[in-house]
């Protein structure tokens, strides 16, 4: 596995939810997973079966790639779990992230056909095109309409673009019982691109146990574990306590933030109404 340098260096900070999954949750991989119809998760906060489930979606996105696809741009790779599947199973997978945090799991990695660029999609540059371009819950953190037009100056003539993730309406609201995925604003702006739409999968059903397995784990495990060592703190030193929230007070209200952020994304009700998860295969014109 080789490191390209020549990209600009990305910010060092670390990523919360990243951290909170690899480190708290130990789970090898940062994507929803893929549940059987009808799986509603219990009590308990089963993640090995949450890996079984994270196992599955990745054998299933790589049943979307088409036969003839060799090269692959991996585009926001997070720790490589989908990277790692698709050099063994044959395929060339230039990868991007822009978090170093990324970074540090390709480094493990010792795969000769990936080839790691620590990059923004906006900024990567290839001499080559490729034959897949794969979103796989990322095509959030980048303008969409630029994110498609990067997509289609990068792909070859005939190429694939494959995208898995999550998808709103385009005013946010809830979406009505019968929306079919094929009318997503996303599907429309594609088009408009020169990707038409080969394949449509909507499995927000499969994914919704995920979300109330984090839900559970934030409110249940997470929370109380920070409010325990707030009091053990202040237990045992009340004026160091009062001296750490007074220097750290910027970061406690950043931590705030983040937990308010993933407890409202992690709601599962609020996730069904709002949100559809979709996998979807487009040909490039």
């Amino acid at each position: 596995m080789r490191i390209s340098r020549h990209s600009p260096a990305p910010s060092t900070e670390l990523n919360f939810e990243l951290y909170f999954v690899t480190e708290v949750l130990k789970l090898p991989s940062l994507h929803y997973g893929y549940w059987d119809a009808g799986t509603e998760p219990d009590d308990r906060l089963d993640l090995d079966e949450m890996r079984s489930a994270q196992a599955r979606f990745t054998e299933r996105l790589l049943s979307f790639v088409p036969p003839e696809v060799k090269t692959i741009l991996d585009v926001g790779a997070g720790i490589g779990d989908n990277a790692r599947a698709l050099a063994r199973s044959g395929h060339r997978v230039t990868a991007i992230s822009p978090d170093r945090n990324h970074e540090r799991y390709f480094e493990e990695l010792d795969e000769p056909d990936i080839v790691f660029h620590p990059s923004t999609f906006e900024t990567f540059e290839s001499s080559g095109s490729f034959d897949l371009i794969l979103f796989c819950e990322s095509h959030r953190y980048f303008d969409r309409r630029v994110g498609l037009e990067r997509a289609a100056g990068l792909v070859r003539p005939g190429g694939y673009l494959l995208v898995s993730g999550m998808f709103q309406n385009s005013d946010e609201k809830p979406f009505p019982g019968d929306f079919e995925i094929a009318d997503l604003p996303y599907v429309r702006m594609a088009a408009e691109s020169g990707f038409v739409p080969l394949e449509i999968s909507d499995i927000t059903s499969n994914v919704v146990p995920t979300v109330a397995i984090v839900h559970r784990a934030i409110s249940d495990f997470l929370e109380p574990a920070l409010r325990f060592a707030e009091a053990y703190a202040t237990a045992r030193s009340p004026w160091k306590a009062r001296l750490l929230r007074l220097l750290l007070s910027r970061q406690d209200k950043e931590l705030a933030r983040i937990l308010r952020k993933l407890r409202r994304k992690t709601d599962p009700e609020r996730f069904r109404e709002r949100y559809r998860y979709a996998t979807i295969l487009f040909a490039s014109r």
